[in-house]
C-alpha cells in the first residue's frame, strides 16, 4: 500500500461524514448577520428558503440579533435573498462549503444577503 492510498481513503471518508450547517443572513452589504446552527440530520431534504425562513421565524432572539432581523426584513421588502449570487429555492448543501473552526471542528457554511435592488437612478 503507498501512502496516497489511506490519503485518498481519507479525504474520502471526511467528505461523507455528515457535518454541521451554518446559515448566516446578512442584510444588504451588512458585515455580520443572523446565524443559525443547524444539526446534521436537521437540514438534509430542505431548500435554502425554508432553513432561512425557520432562522428568520426564532422567537428567542438576543436585542442585537433582533436588529439585524428588523435590517433583514426592510430590506426583503421588495427584495429577496440571495446566496453567492444565486437565488436560494436549491437544497441547502449545493450552496454550502466546508470550513473549519480554529479549533479544527469542521462546519458546512453558506452565507446569504437579503438584497433590496437599489433604488434611484434617472427616469425616461
Amino acid at each position: 500500500m503507498t501512502d496516497a492510498e489511506p490519503k485518498k481513503a481519507l479525504k474520502a471518508e471526511e467528505e461523507q461524514q455528515v457535518l454541521p450547517l451554518v446559515i448566516e443572513i446578512m442584510p444588504g452589504q451588512a458585515g455580520e448577520g443572523l446565524v443559525d446552527i443547524y444539526q446534521p440530520g436537521s437540514y438534509e431534504g430542505k431548500s435554502l428558503r425554508q432553513l432561512c425562513q425557520k432562522t428568520l421565524d426564532k422567537k428567542d432572539l438576543s436585542i442585537e440579533e433582533q436588529l439585524v432581523l428588523e435590517d433583514i426584513q426592510r430590506q426583503l421588502k421588495g427584495g429577496k435573498f440571495l446566496s453567492r449570487g444565486q437565488d436560494i429555492d436549491s437544497m441547502a448543501q449545493a450552496y454550502a462549503v466546508m470550513e473549519e473552526t480554529e479549533a479544527g471542528e469542521k462546519y458546512l457554511y453558506i452565507p446569504v444577503r437579503a438584497i433590496k435592488p437599489q433604488e434611484g437612478g434617472r427616469e425616461g
